[in-house]
Formats: structure tokens, C-alpha cells, sequence
């Protein structure tokens, strides 16, 4: 309580500063007079330069004035919900006042302007990117895959071989998935406990990306570490139909406008079969059945005119793997299949002249069978979903979003499990599971964005929820806030009250406890930004704090009584020159839990200290291009003996990835890569755990599937 008090005394100190101080006569003196084609005044007008946190907004009559000290030719902006972005270049050289007259003109309403806060980063396509979506399909080692590639961000660790994101001390559990405003449940192909191989969807049906390692606004919830949130594509402007086949998949991609301007279809289908990758690589697992997968998606959107627009997204996935589990005592065979499915309807809408209304409905209804050892669950699992949010120009130029989230779980778990935890013993004696678990929870949140005076940005908000299990209601104050610093370089500061739920089989009668609450985190983040031309750099320190975590308890199973922190520190350079482009992450990291079933405070398995990836791009040719990936990160704890826990670290993971693509055209209009791609390049074997003998005196190493891999194939634009 100390501490937001303090929080509280420093903004209104810092407001009042900025009320005293903050008009400088000194500089060019910008104002006019902002309206629409009808000559009708524009109220609460953002107007600003370019690259800066320079402007102000309009009063009620339309008019602005601000000062700048900028000197030479500069960008003037002015945004306007509902409106086309105005842009106008103005020469300030030797100026003293400048009068100019904005008429802006209508636009459909279709993404949201990028905003830097802390702890942020998008893949898109705009401007202020830090990866776009043909960088993400580059990268080397990461796949043609989202997650892969946000992975190479400071912030995450290298946990296993799979997409799994662990942010920031975080399970992968705590991290949530959003799609076109709704959660997804199971956003992973091949799912496992740390997540999964893949993602699910394909980089170029996403319009784009918004990832946040902490401090993430009030209109996300049920996380304790991050979020990651994507938007599907709009209507296609023309029909393009892409093909890809690989050593181990086959692709298509359609788009295709039925209607112009009106009505247009994106879609996907994926098929992929590991068998040939696998054996020509020489795989050092056993497989009874090599990791097979497809997946179609379906984005259908149509507009009904310039502010009205719905769209419809389908997705439908399924997967199968049988691997052989080595342990020092006997072998084993892991078994999984999956069925993954996801609708979502989103309608948006303009209410009046300031605000945008979106609503959605979405259903992820997912099935998954597991055998393994005494281990032979069937899980259903189905979340039902709906959300309303308004967002828009508020009073005296304040940005106004808020909403409400309805979700209902429902959870169906049966089968049994070994009565030791981890025991893959086929003979190992077992324990029924019986889940039955419905769960609904109704959210609503608020959140200003306020720009003051001397360009400091403060993004207050507030997250209510209840949930009827516990019958629990929650209030989750949060804050960002961005400091000018010049026209390149700013601080970013972030605080926030966090909850999430346990996953729904810590709540079964037999295995769990059917009263425990939510589990919460508090996050404290601090950072600095600074970008000019190609160049982006971003340093940040957090610090976060959890309570309420789940701790195993011998008579009732689980309890809320385990708690534990993380803090460290993120690097993040991006720069390019000339045919040459790249990026570095480091992150330092120090987690401790008093959780599950380790009783004292200790390192979590995903307890990375140094993760460090450095990424590289060389344009040799006009169509001819290098790529090449060194990840590197601490090795995991373990558990060398009985009465320890994580004393002990595996050997550092090491891995250089690169790739080699030609860039060509077949025949008019079309555009062909080929492309070539080493894996693990110094045929490094890492250790991602080791499993013991019952009496500690015998290991298994788990190690990754590959010493050495390639793969290769081509994509191409049919038109």
C-alpha cells in the first residue's frame, strides 16, 4: 500500500510540474485550425510531430497551438478516429509561427495507432515494428514460426527444444494467447507441459503482433507474466495463391476478394509429416508414430461501409506423435493426439464521431488423448467467450478503452495418472482422475491514455473480475507511463496487480483440491527506449513478486500457501545497414519459488540466468540472401539427489542456425524462393534435463532430437 501511495504522490507531482512549467516560449510556435471536408470543427484532435512526443490536441472549436524546438523540415500528424491520418512535411527553418489549416478526411476504422510502453514489443508491418512478417519467415531457426521468433526477444528463456513462451520467471502456463480479441486456450501444435513444437498459426494470416513480457494493460487478464495477442488479416486488395512444399510439410495460401472493397477471404491449409525429416537427419529418438499434423484456416471478412465491419475466423487443427521415453530403469512409449478447434465472430463499428465499438463471440473447443507409462488421460476442454469494448477520444483529448469479458470453462478430465508425480513406470502403481470442472468469470476493465503538456504519457487502468468457483472478485490496478526524453529516447515505467486462475485438473477431487484461489503477481518495470532511423534500443530492470502459488500439501493435495519472485534485466538492439541487418537480446534472470512440490525456496525449472540471441541478415546478392542464429542460454536446474531441489544446472545450450534463400521469378508476375536451412549447425548434443533411477544412481539424459539437421524447399506465388 506504501508503495502506490508513493506511486500516486509522484504523478501528482509530476502533473503539477507539467501544468507550471510546461509552456516554453522558446522555439516555432505551430497552430491552426483542424475540420472535416464540410468545414465543421474537429474537438480533441491528436496533432504532433513525427518521431516525438512534441503536439497537443484541439480544443473545442478545432483549434491547437504547441511549441517545438525542432528545427529543419518535419512531419506534422493529425489523428482523428473515423478519419485518414493527416501528414504534411513543414520546413521550420528560420520560422518563428506556423499557421496551418487541416481538413481531414473519412477512413474506415481498421487498427489502432502502435504505442511504446514498457515491456512491448509487435511483429507487423507498420511503422516502429521490431519484426515485420517476412522477418519473422527468415529467421533463421525459428521455423516460419511466430513464437519461435518471438522467442529471440530478451525477456523469454530457452526452456526446451519447443515454442513454449517462458517470460520474464514465468511458467509457460502464465503466459496468455489472444486472437482478434479472444483468448486462446491451446495455442500450441503437439502440446506438452512446456507448451509445444509450434505454434498454430501461419505468420501471414496476422495482420499483427503485440507481445508484452509484464506490466501489460487492464484489458488483458488471467496472466501472471505475459501476453501475446495477434490480429488475423483484413480484406485482401487482390487474389494471391502461394504454395510451399518443404522436407517435411506442404503448404497453401489463398486470398482472394469475392467483392471489392466489400467482401474477401484468407486461408491456409497445412500438412505436415516428419517421417522423411526425420530419417534423412538421423534422429536419435524412437518413434512409433513420427509427429504428423494439419491445420486450415479460414478469415472471412466483409464490410457493410466505411465503419461497420465483421469478420469471421475459423481454425482447425489436429496432431499425433508416438516417442519412445528413456528412463535408467525400463523404456517407454509417450502417446498424444489432439484436436484443436477455434470460431470467432468480431464485429466493429463506429458510435458516433469519437468512438470505435468492437464485440466478438469465440468457442475453443480442444481434445486431446496422452498415454504414457500408468498415464492415460482424455481431456475436453471447451471456453466460451464474449467481449465488448469501446474505444475513442474522450474528454479534453483523453483515449478512452474499456469493455467486458464474459468467458465459461469447461473441463473434462478422465483417466488415471501415476501416484508418484513423474513416474513413467509402466507398472508403477496409479491414481484416478475424474475432473469435472465449470468454471465462469466476468471481467471488466478501463483504461485511459492521457498525453500532458511537456509529453509525458500516463495510461492508468483498472481490471475487475469474479470467478464463480471461488466466488472471488478481484481488482487489478495498473499503470504505465512514458517520459520524453528527446526526440528519440524515452523512459518507460510500468506497475501492475495480476491474477490468474489454476488450470482446471488442480481442481479434481482425487488428484487436487476443489477451494484453491487465484494465484497473483506484482510487477514492477523500469526502461529505456531509444530509436532513430533503423535503430532500436531498449533496456529495461523488473522486478516481480507472486503469492497465492500453488504448493503440494500431503493431505489435501495442493494449497495456496507458495509464493516467490523474479527480477533481472532485458537488452534489445535492432539495427540495419545497407544489405546488412540484425539484432542482439540478453537477458539476466533470477527466479525463486516456494512452490508444487519443491517445499523450499529454489530455483524453478525455468530458471534461465543468461539468455543471449544474436541474430543475422546479409543481402549478398540482389536475390540471393545469408542468415544466421546463435542461441544461447544457462542450463536448466535439476535435481541431482533425494532432499535437494534445482542445485544442480545441466550443461549451457548452445545452438547456430543458418540459412541460405534465392529469391527468382519463373514467369510473369510470380515470385519463387528456394531455400536451404542447417540446424544446430555445430552439431552441439544439449541436455534439457536427466531423468533418475529410483535410487539416484543411475541418469538418463534428455537430450535434443538432432546433432545436426537441414532442411530444405521452396515457396511460390502462383499469382
Amino acid at each position: 500500500m506504501k508503495r502506490v501511495k508513493l506511486i500516486i504522490v509522484f504523478i501528482t507531482i509530476t502533473t503539477i510540474l507539467n501544468v507550471v512549467y510546461g509552456i516554453d516560449v522558446r522555439g516555432v510556435i505551430i497552430r491552426g485550425c483542424v475540420k472535416d471536408k464540410n468545414g465543421m470543427p474537429l474537438p480533441y484532435a491528436n496533432v504532433f510531430l513525427k518521431d516525438s512526443f512534441e503536439g497537443t490536441i484541439t480544443d473545442s472549436t478545432g483549434n491547437f497551438s504547441f511549441v517545438t524546438r525542432r528545427i529543419g523540415t518535419q512531419t506534422l500528424i493529425c489523428s482523428y478516429i473515423g478519419y485518414k491520418r493527416f501528414i504534411k512535411n513543414i520546413d521550420l527553418t528560420g520560422a518563428k509561427r506556423i499557421n496551418i489549416s487541416i481538413i481531414m478526411e473519412l477512413e474506415p476504422v481498421e487498427i489502432s495507432p502502435i504505442t511504446i510502453t514498457a515491456s512491448a514489443f509487435t511483429t507487423s508491418d507498420e511503422e516502429g515494428v521490431i519484426l515485420n512478417s517476412l522477418e519473422v519467415v527468415k529467421t533463421p531457426g525459428a521455423a516460419a514460426d511466430v513464437f519461435w521468433a518471438i522467442k529471440s526477444f530478451p525477456g523469454l528463456q530457452q526452456v526446451e527444444e519447443g515454442a513454449g513462451l517462458f517470460v520474464r520467471g514465468g511458467d509457460v502456463s502464465e503466459t496468455a494467447i489472444y486472437l482478434d480479441g479472444a483468448l486462446i486456450n491451446h495455442p500450441y501444435k503437439y502440446e506438452s507441459p512446456t507448451g509445444g513444437f509450434f505454434g498454430t498459426f501461419n505468420p501471414f494470416l496476422l495482420k499483427g503482433t503485440f507481445f508484452s513480457s509484464g506490466g501489460f494493460s487492464a484489458r488483458y487478464g488471467n496472466a501472471l507474466s505475459g501476453i501475446l495477442s495477434m490480429e488475423s488479416q483484413n480484406l485482401p486488395e487482390r487474389l494471391q495463391i502461394g504454395v510451399g512444399i518443404g522436407l517435411a510439410a506442404e503448404s497453401v495460401l489463398i486470398s482472394m476478394p469475392v467483392v471489392k472493397d466489400k467482401l474477401g477471404v484468407n486461408l491456409s491449409g497445412n500438412l505436415s509429416n516428419t517421417k522423411m525429416m526425420f530419417y534423412l537427419n538421423g534422429c536419435r529418438k524412437n518413434f512409433s508414430h513420427y509427429p504428423s499434423s494439419y491445420d486450415f484456416n479460414l478469415n472471412c471478412v466483409y464490410k457493410f461501409n466505411s465503419y461497420t465491419r465483421l469478420k469471421f475466423f475459423i481454425f482447425r487443427e489436429d496432431d499425433r506423435v508416438g516417442l519412445e521415453v528413456d528412463d535408467p530403469d525400463y523404456s517407454t512409449f509417450f502417446y498424444g493426439d489432439g484436436s484443436n478447434r477455434f470460431y470467432n465472430i468480431q464485429f466493429s463499428t463506429m458510435i458516433g464521431r469519437k468512438f470505435v465499438l468492437k464485440t466478438n463471440s469465440a468457442l475453443n473447443d480442444f481434445i486431446r488423448n496422452v498415454k504414457l507409462g500408468t498415464m492415460k488421460l482424455k481431456m475436453t476442454d471447451r471456453l466460451y467467450q464474449a467481449r465488448m469494448s469501446v474505444e475513442g477520444e474522450f474528454i479534453g483529448g483523453m483515449t478512452l478503452h474499456t469493455g467486458i469479458d464474459l468467458f465459461r470453462f469447461s473441463t473434462l478430465i478422465n483417466g488415471t495418472v501415476p501416484l508418484e508425480k513423474g513416474d513413467v513406470n509402466p507398472d508403477a502403481p496409479s491414481i484416478k482422475v475424474d475432473t469435472d470442472y465449470c468454471s465462469n468469470r466476468v471481467a471488466h476493465f478501463t483504461e485511459f491514455e492521457l498525453l500532458t503538456p511537456l509529453g509525458i504519457k500516463f495510461i492508468p487502468g483498472f481490471r475487475f473480475e469474479y470467478e464463480s468457483i471461488s466466488k472471488s472478485f478481484r481488482t487489478d490496478p495498473r499503470l504505465s507511463m512514458v517520459l520524453a526524453l528527446s526526440e528519440h529516447a524515452s523512459l518507460n515505467f510500468a506497475w501492475g496487480r495480476y491474477h490468474q486462475d489454476p488450470a482446471p485438473e488442480y481442481f479434481d477431487p482425487y488428484i487436487g483440491n476443489p477451494n484453491l484461489r487465484a494465484m497473483e503477481s506484482i510487477h514492477y518495470i523500469v526502461g529505456l527506449f531509444y530509436k532513430k532511423g533503423n535503430m532500436i534500443f531498449r533496456l529495461e530492470g523488473y522486478s516481480k513478486r507472486y503469492k497465492n502459488l500453488l504448493l503440494k500439501d500431503e493431505e489435501i493435495n495442493y494449497t495456496n500457501k507458495g509464493y516467490g519472485s523474479a527480477k533481472g534485466i532485458d537488452i534489445f538492439i535492432k539495427n540495419r545497414l545497407g544489405p546488412i541487418s540484425g539484432w542482439i537480446s540478453y537477458s539476466w534472470l533470477r527466479a525463486r519459488r516456494k512452490w508444487m512440490d519443491i517445499p523450499v525456496m529454489a530455483p524453478p525449472y525455468f530458471d534461465i540466468t543468461h539468455n543471449l540471441t544474436s541474430v543475422l541478415s546479409v543481402d549478398l546478392f540482389s536475390n540471393l540472401s545469408f542468415g544466421t542464429s546463435l542461441r544461447y542460454a544457462t542450463g536448466k536446474p535439476y535435481t541431482p539427489a533425494k532432499g535437494e531441489y534445482n542445485t544442480a544446472r545441466v550443461p549451457d545450450y548452445i545452438k547456430l542456425d543458418i540459412t541460405l534463400s534465392y529469391l527468382c521469378t519463373i514467369f510473369r508476375s510470380n515470385m519463387t524462393v528456394f531455400y536451404v536451412a542447417v540446424s544446430n549447425l555445430l552439431g552441439r548434443i544439449n541436455i534439457f534435463d536427466y531423468r533418475y533411477s529410483d535410487d539416484y544412481k543411475r541418469r538418463e539424459a534428455v537430450e535434443s532430437s538432432f546433432a545436426r539437421s537441414v532442411y530444405f524447399g521452396f515457396s511460390t506465388n502462383i499469382l
